[in-house]
């Protein structure tokens, strides 16, 4: 009969537990030592090692012939730990047995002697799912336990386990394991069944099962099935991660306000019997990639996707704020809860297309807080058009004669088409006195670009800024930037305006080359030679 990969390759040791070397090395000193605690508690996400450590700690205790702190495997109580046969170690699923009387029958069995081990262990599984009643009989022969007997508490919400509990266990914390461990055991495990697996669909894997071993070896033995060579594609395929085009294709039409290109893409998702409930839940997964592929700096390492796909990521967050992606999560969410209150989620999904097509319809913070960086925008703009507000001293009346001329650009300002035609052949080089502008406010101005010109938006990826006086330098190793810039003047308007529109000044732009310093002069072969013979004491006279 088959075994799943992930019962064939469970750890029959502490050594071979990956992720979790501290809390492995502390159990098998203890277990050296001959000096087990009385109750484990041990924490963690699912798929990260609590009930393989629970069982070696079991084995540990009872194996006839132990190395070096780990069970040897092969003696009569290993093998009864691993086949459920011996008596002396029960495993209590707490989720089918959390009543008060399990526990108390457990009392009673724990009081006698164990039959063939040294120790009764009493591995409870979900520990938090047991009932009050049932937390309150375990308690009290965890206060005064019998010298043969282990209690081992695993869960995954350890915030529910009272503190009375908590308090008699010794506890450790599994974390989640490292997408590049995870990457590695499967790797190693392919090679030994004979697994055709890439290191990239390895470390794809790895990414999904988000620091679950198990999950990650479930994924592989789905991915197997599909044939003994397995690639990224195979990968994306058994994990559902292709065919969510139409998610982009909402989006994109909410942005632009499209609400019937949104609601056309839903019907024709309802056609094929896409519950709304769902695609509720995975566009509020969407807008969160959304999310961290605007502000993340590393976005691939957060988002389980294709490398394709995390491109259409970038391009689509780049043409809105953060505070608007902020406001989609929200009003999906509410969508979302309101589902649950209501037989018709049809309606319920349709108020949600058309929130994120008019925010002006959202009285969300994240809603208001995106109106007002539209309007900071605008107003930064006409500051830096020369406009004039009125002061609050006048009551909203400007005196006559007060308002200010329009500042005329100065001749540093006057680059790429304004430039002289003396000037024009070679891009201006920054002197000493151009600084670099902070790295943040020039990602505000990227992020802003992306709403007025997507496509520059997109040449400036990984370009950095200068200032120099009244001029803003960008350098960018792209050569479609530069090329824009000279024979386009709506790409030149759109940078100043989405400089204007953060800074709330005037600036003009041109590129920027760094100044290559001049090469030191080598000194000639006779000079060379003059002072190695001074050096060596030898009498030179110079004429």
């Amino acid at each position: 009969m088959y075994q799943a990969l992930y019962r064939k390759w469970r750890p029959r040791t502490f050594e071979e537990v990956v992720g979790q070397e501290p809390i492995t090395t502390a159990l098998k000193n203890e277990m050296l030592q001959g000096k087990p605690a009385h109750a484990y508690l041990l924490m963690g996400s699912r798929g990260t090692g609590k009930t393989t450590c629970a069982k070696l700690i079991a084995k540990a205790v009872n194996c006839l012939n132990p190395h070096d702190g780990s069970p040897c495997g092969e003696c009569e109580c290993c093998r009864g730990v691993d086949n459920g046969s011996l008596v002396d170690v029960v495993e209590i699923d707490a989720a089918s047995n959390n009543g008060v009387d399990n526990i108390r029958d457990l009392r009673e069995e724990a009081v006698f002697l164990p039959h063939v081990a040294r120790y009764r262990v009493y591995i409870i599984d979900e520990a938090h799912m047991l009932s009050v009643g049932a937390v309150n009989a375990l308690l009290k022969i965890m206060e005064e336990p019998p010298e043969h007997v282990i209690f081992i508490l695993a869960t995954t919400e350890v915030h529910k386990i009272p503190a009375t509990i908590q308090s008699r266990c010794q506890r450790f914390d599994f974390k989640r394991i490292a997408p590049e461990v995870i990457r590695d055991r499967l790797l190693y495990i392919a090679r030994q069944e004979g697994i055709d697996l890439s290191e990239e669909a390895a470390a794809l894997i790895a990414r999904i099962a988000d620091g679950g071993m198990r999950d990650a070896l479930s994924l592989l033995d789905l991915c197997w099935a599909h044939g003994s060579e397995i690639s990224v594609q195979t990968v994306s395929e058994a994990a559902g991660l292709v065919g969510q085009d139409y998610l982009f294709e909402i989006a994109t039409a909410a942005a632009a306000g499209d609400f019937t290109g949104a609601m056309e893409a839903m019907e024709r998702l309802a056609g094929q019997a896409v519950e709304y409930d769902r695609l509720c839940s995975q566009l509020i997964g969407h807008y969160r990639n959304l999310l961290v592929a605007a502000t993340a700096k590393h976005p691939e390492q957060l988002i389980v996707c294709l490398p394709q796909t995390l491109e259409q990521y970038k391009k689509q967050a780049a043409s809105s704020s953060p505070a608007v992606l902020m406001d989609a999560i929200r009003t999906l969410q509410d969508t979302q809860s309101a589902m649950t209150r209501t037989t018709s989620r049809r309606a319920e999904m349709e108020l949600a297309l058309l929130k994120l097509s008019d925010r002006r319809l959202s009285r969300s913070p994240e809603a208001l807080l995106a109106r007002i960086e539209e309007l900071e925008a605008r107003l930064n703009r006409l500051l830096a058009e020369g406009v004039r507000l009125p002061s609050p001293e006048s009551g909203g009346q400007e005196p006559a004669g007060s308002a200010e001329p329009v500042e005329q650009p100065s001749p540093a300002q006057v680059t790429f088409a304004g430039m002289e035609p003396s000037s024009r052949s070679a891009p201006e080089k920054a002197s000493a006195a151009a600084e670099p502008m902070p790295e943040e406010q020039w990602q505000q101005i990227l992020q802003r670009l992306g709403v007025i010109n997507k496509m520059l938006a997109g040449a400036l990826m990984g370009s950095h800024a200068y200032l120099r006086g009244q001029t803003v330098l960008v350098e960018c190793g792209n050569p479609i930037f530069l090329e824009m810039m000279r024979s386009n003047d709506f790409t030149r308007q759109s940078l100043k305006r989405a400089i204007a529109e953060v800074t709330g000044a005037r600036y003009g732009v041109g590129p920027y080359t760094a100044e290559k310093k001049p090469a030191a002069e080598e000194p000639s072969p006779l000079e060379s030679l003059l002072k190695e013979a001074e050096g060596r004491g030898i009498p030179v006279t110079r004429e």
